[in-house]
């Protein structure tokens, strides 16, 4: 049965380390390392796209089979295979969505940000696929907040490109870690 909304990542880390047992353990630190890839990935990419306008596909592709490796094997280890249905609708909202805004308005969204999407709805959706849907309400939220700030200070105009990857990570894994 799925159910809406889980607890953070940190919560399942706990509650299988809490299990006392080898299967719990190593769920526990799959579960981990799989969002600590990210992450650590992830602050090179918003730097990147910060500084140059690019998320580079040879660092993004390969988050893809390491991610769902880690966090797949976590789920199956914890004994709880329908995380991979969430992951899989995790990818196929987010990715989804970020593919309607490229064919919408490709101008306003990057191939790299399209790229992004997918490894960050797997991984949002390990949680749940309400979490998808949140860090995707959280990026815009974010993102539309920080460019209407830029916009009052005159640091930019309705021109301007404004790097969405790093919104994508801060909402995506603050949604994992928080909520």
């Amino acid at each position: 049965m799925m159910q809406p909304m889980t607890a953070s990542v940190g919560v399942f880390v706990g509650e299988q380390l809490q299990a006392a047992n080898a299967s719990g353990w190593l769920a526990a630190a799959t579960c981990a390392l799989g969002v600590l890839v990210l992450a650590c990935t992830g602050v090179w990419l918003a730097a990147t796209d910060i500084r140059y306008h690019r998320l580079p596909r040879k660092v993004v592709w390969p988050l893809y089979p390491a991610v769902t490796a880690l966090l797949g094997v976590s789920a199956i280890l914890a004994g709880e295979p329908v995380r991979w249905w969430w992951m899989l609708w995790g990818l196929m909202i987010m990715g989804g969505l970020f593919v309607l805004l490229r064919l919408v308005y490709p101008a306003g969204m990057g191939l790299g940000d399209v790229r992004l999407a997918g490894v960050l709805g797997i991984a949002t959706g390990f949680a749940s696929v309400g979490h998808t849907f949140m860090a995707i309400a959280v990026t815009f939220v974010l993102a539309g907040l920080f460019s209407a700030a830029l916009l009052a200070m005159h640091k930019i105009d309705m021109t301007s490109r404004v790097a969405f990857g790093p919104f994508m990570l801060v909402g995506s894994l603050g949604v994992l870690a928080f909520v």
